[in-house]
Order: C-alpha cells, then sequence, then structure tokens
C-alpha cells in the first residue's frame, strides 16, 4: 500500500469523525432548547392555576398584597360576608397546631398538701384519779368491711389508719366524727424479707432525702390527726440515724408518736422525746394470734398494768375475733373503776408524771 493511499484514507476519517461530531452538537443544544421550552410551558401552566383558598389564608402577606375586587351585586356581597375567613395569623398546614392554654380556673390550682391538725379527743380532767386505758387499732382502712365495724365501736378509741388505704381520707374524717381520735399508721422498714409492709415504706437503705420525701407522702395522705406509729418497722426503729431524721421532721410539724415495740431493740421512742415529741410506748399486743381467748387474757393483763401505773396502752387490729371480744368489753370497763382514754390523754398524763419526777429530783 502506498503512503499516498493511507493519507487519502485517514483524510475521509476525520471528515467523517468532524461530521459526527457537528451532528452530535446539534442534537444536544435541540435537547437542550426543547427542555426549556417545556420548563416554560410548565411554569406558565402552573401560575396561571388559581390559588386554592386555604393556600392563600396560610400566607399572611398575600391578602394585603392583593386587595380584594368589590362584589358586583348585593347577593354577592352578602353570600361573601356570610363565608368564614380563616385568620391571617393561622400557621401553614405543614405546621402541627398548637392547642391553646387557658389559664387554669381557681379549682384546678393544686392545693397544698394536708397538713396535721392536732384534733385530740378531750378528756374531763375531773375523773383523772381514774387509772386510764387507751385502745389503739392499727392498720386501719385497708380491710373496709372490718375498719367500719371498728370505727362503729363506743369510744373514745385511737384508730391508726395506712396511709395507702383506699380513700382514706374519707375513712378517717368519718371515724373523726364518730368521736375517735386519729393517728397515721407509718410503714417502716422491717426485719425479714418476707414482710411487706407496704408502698413507700421507710427504709433507711435509700438515703435521708428518699426517707423525707416518703415521710412527707405519708403524712399529707389526710389530716385530722394527732400523731403517727409505726406499722412494722422492727429494724428500722432499732437504727438512731434514720429515726433521729424522721422525729426531727415529725417534730417540726407538732406530732406525738407511739412506738409500737415491734422489736426489744427499738431506739424510736428515745429519739422521739430527744427531739421534743410527746411519746410513749406500747405496753400491752392484744392479737398476736386471731383467737379471741387471747384477746380476753390480753385485756385482762391490760387492766392490770393500769391498776399499777395509772395507765396502759394496748394495740389491737381490725380482725373478727379481736372485735368480737372488744365490743363487751368498752360496754363494762369503765364500771370496773376504769376510764376508756384516747392516746393522747395517757401520752399527756405520762408526760407530767415524768416532768414531776425530774422536778422532784431536781
Amino acid at each position: 500500500m502506498s503512503p499516498a493511499g493511507g493519507d487519502q484514507r485517514r483524510d475521509r476519517r476525520g471528515k467523517n469523525g468532524s461530521a459526527l461530531g457537528r451532528f452530535l452538537t446539534f442534537l444536544a443544544c435541540a435537547a437542550g432548547a426543547a427542555g426549556l421550552f417545556l420548563t416554560g410551558v410548565a411554569a406558565g401552566i402552573w401560575f396561571s392555576m388559581p390559588v386554592p383558598e386555604a393556600a392563600r389564608a396560610s400566607v399572611p402577606h398575600a391578602a394585603a398584597a392583593v386587595p380584594a375586587a368589590a362584589p358586583t351585586s348585593p347577593v354577592a356581597a352578602a353570600r361573601l360576608s356570610a363565608t368564614p375567613t380563616l385568620a391571617a395569623a393561622t400557621p401553614p398546614p405543614s405546621t402541627p397546631p398548637v392547642p391553646a392554654v387557658s389559664a387554669p380556673r381557681a379549682s384546678q390550682s393544686p392545693s397544698p398538701p394536708p397538713v396535721a391538725t392536732a384534733t385530740r379527743v378531750p378528756l374531763d380532767r375531773r375523773d383523772d384519779h381514774r387509772p386510764l386505758i387507751a385502745i389503739v387499732i392499727d392498720d386501719m382502712g385497708v380491710a373496709r368491711r372490718r375498719s367500719d365495724r371498728a370505727a362503729a365501736l363506743p369510744g373514745p378509741l385511737t384508730l391508726a389508719f395506712l396511709p395507702y388505704a383506699e380513700n382514706v381520707a374519707r375513712q378517717s374524717h368519718a371515724a373523726r366524727r364518730r368521736g375517735h381520735e386519729i393517728w397515721v399508721h407509718i410503714p417502716m422498714q422491717p426485719m425479714g424479707f418476707n414482710s411487706d409492709p407496704g408502698p413507700n415504706v421507710l427504709d433507711a437503705r435509700l438515703g435521708a432525702a428518699e426517707m423525707r420525701r416518703r415521710l412527707m407522702w405519708n403524712l399529707t395522705r389526710f389530716d385530722g390527726y394527732v400523731g403517727f406509729n409505726n406499722h412494722m418497722g422492727s429494724r428500722l426503729t432499732a437504727n438512731r440515724d434514720a429515726m433521729d431524721q424522721v422525729m426531727t421532721a415529725a417534730g417540726a410539724r407538732g406530732l406525738m408518736f407511739l412506738d409500737s415495740l415491734t422489736t426489744n431493740r427499738s431506739v424510736a421512742y428515745a429519739s422521739a422525746r430527744a427531739a421534743g415529741l410527746p411519746a410513749t410506748t406500747r405496753d400491752v399486743f392484744l392479737d398476736n394470734t386471731d383467737l379471741a381467748d387471747e384477746v380476753m387474757v390480753r385485756l385482762a393483763e391490760t387492766e392490770a398494768r393500769a391498776r399499777a401505773r395509772g395507765s396502759a396502752v394496748a394495740i389491737g387490729h381490725p380482725r373478727d375475733a379481736t372485735l368480737d371480744v372488744l365490743e363487751p368489753w368498752l360496754a363494762t370497763v369503765e364500771g370496773r373503776g376504769f376510764r376508756l382514754a384516747p392516746l393522747s390523754a395517757v401520752i399527756l398524763k405520762r408526760q407530767g408524771r415524768i416532768l414531776k419526777q425530774v422536778q422532784a429530783r431536781n
């Protein structure tokens, strides 16, 4: 093959390549022009479409920018005036509406927690020479039938309500109207792991702040009570630091205290007296077993202690066997020379006796 022939073929390929490039460039320009044309047509169609009423209302400045045309007839004017319009400040549809918050009414404002109003049952001091017996019924409020039965007994009795009982405020107020003295039966940390004192139990393992929060919860379930005693609590009442925390907070509310003595290692009474609370301890448990015979024996023991010491404090529970024995006993106790008294009266009498003993030593 001659060099001239090769050059001619290269010239033909170069011309063909140039023509192809020009053709592709032409196609690209035509496609671009068609795209611009279609975009313009679409924009024209879009802007020529009427804007929906809700969309116009969602843009506050749209109504101000384009003044509305005056109605052409009275009928049109009436129709326009009757058509509700949306406020210019209405948020766009994509924004979730924010609910309006109205100012709380007086009845909606949270009321302060109830504070104990020391509603002691008065005792006629003309009969102070008689031995006093205070019957305390613990665990009130949970077993409603038996609690109501206990509250219906003649008094004055001292009824200690569990703070977590259902409708405890209503129950305690009803019992107070019957002439009984009301106390708070606060659940405290027991020794046994199988014992369940109930919710919001005072537990030293939870720390001082949580202990105080739980104490305040227990003391604000109802009002009109005079003092408090421990529900269970064999572990907590043996902890002097924990009891000092409890007594300091309770003393600021002017409460009395009864140490139920669920353990012989209890320091609760000593802690209460050190904090300045009027306090005493339990003398007799009436119903360690749910047997009527034992309740009768324990009531006899209560009378003996009252004769020997001038007063006695017995704790029972709203159990049928206990109530069966208590009902006839309450009807005859004063005839045997005793005075049925609220717990606060026994505490004040014992406190006066202690004061006289201190004065005599000094």
